[in-house]
């Protein structure tokens, strides 16, 4: 019996599980947000060249965007604090992914006067990637100072 009590010696011994962020919910609608975002762009890039197949990319890259992103943001509303960890931290390499791939190829469309009419598309999206992952910066937990 005593190796029992060793072993479960109060509360102290037990660790705490780890809750999920308040700032959840406000995370995932910033991916949401995103994701509707870059799936309109990639759509509105098709579209801008009648759906033709070679302009179709566009579409299938905004719409994939958009459902990992949102995917991400069903993770990090699952109420499980791993799958939250896992959710944004995919979360946040994507829109870093996003926002060098937008840089990239604005630059290209900048420099190629065959792509300038895709540098307004690349900019928009580029300028909505850098915010969205500078609100979803602003938005991590704090660290609590303990006194």
């Amino acid at each position: 019996m005593t190796n029992d009590n060793n072993k479960n010696n109060g509360a102290s011994s037990k660790k705490k599980k780890k809750e999920v962020p308040m700032s959840a919910l406000s995370s995932a609608t910033v991916l949401i947000v995103q994701s509707i975002f870059l799936s309109g762009c990639g759509l509105y890039g098709a579209a801008s060249n009648d759906w033709s197949s070679s302009a179709m990319h566009s579409a299938y890259a905004g719409m994939g965007a958009g459902l990992v992103l949102s995917i991400c943001a069903t993770l990090m509303m699952s109420g499980s604090y791993i799958l939250y960890m896992i959710g944004v931290h995919i979360a946040l390499l994507l829109q870093g992914l996003f926002v060098l791939v937008f840089g990239i190829q604005s630059y290209k469309a900048s420099q190629d006067p065959a792509k300038a009419d895709r540098l307004p598309l690349f900019l928009t999206m580029l300028l909505g990637s850098i915010v969205s992952l500078g609100v979803m910066i602003q938005l991590k937990p704090k660290k609590k100072k303990e006194a």
